[in-house]
């Protein structure tokens, strides 16, 4: 190999490892501001797993501006929001989410949320395919008297019953499941 194809495959190189390195370093700088979390449910009957990134409000009006109302949002921030079922779940409405793993979006609105299964998981958040929409309930919308500054999903037991929560800023969405 002459000394002219080592410099370009060097150069090559060198411009490959900078654009990986750039976007390790984005990547970074973007997760610093809205941290990885994960939310469990885990008991005898079944295991819920929910990875997400929590973004901050910054004395930022939340829903109705940040998160417009009326319109999907990825229910987090950076990477599409997914949940994990080792069994199925059944909700108020009757309708059952099969084990297995989805993405995960809603569409707030003031009164009420719609919280949408996805069988497509995007890399990134910023999209949506509803085609690909497994199944859409409706959740239960609770004004807090404190204000949250991370985004939280979270699970807690009410009247032996798991509960699916999410809060940020003064407001509170609460979907209630039974495993089947």
């Amino acid at each position: 190999m002459n000394k002219r194809a080592i410099y370009i495959l060097g150069a090559l190189l060198f411009l490959v490892l900078a654009i990986v390195g750039f976007n390790q370093y984005r990547l970074y700088q973007t997760k610093k501001y809205s941290p990885e979390e994960t939310a469990e449910y885990i008991s005898s009957d079944i295991a819920v797993r929910v990875f997400y990134n929590r973004p901050s409000k910054k004395g930022r009006v939340i829903f109705g501006d940040l998160v417009p109302y009326g319109k999907w949002w990825r229910t987090g921030a950076n990477e599409a929001t997914q949940i994990e079922l080792s069994r199925d779940i059944e909700f108020e409405s009757g309708k059952v989410l099969s084990a297995g793993k989805y993405s995960m979006v809603t569409i707030p609105n003031p009164d009420q949320w719609e919280i949408i299964f996805n069988s497509k998981i995007p890399d990134w958040g910023t999209e949506y395919y509803p085609e690909f929409d497994v199944l859409r309930v409706n959740g239960t919308v609770q004004s807090l008297p404190q204000t949250v500054e991370f985004f939280t999903i979270d699970f807690i037991e009410e009247n032996g019953r798991p509960l699916l929560t999410m809060a940020w800023d003064n407001t509170k969405v609460t979907v209630p499941f039974s495993v089947r």
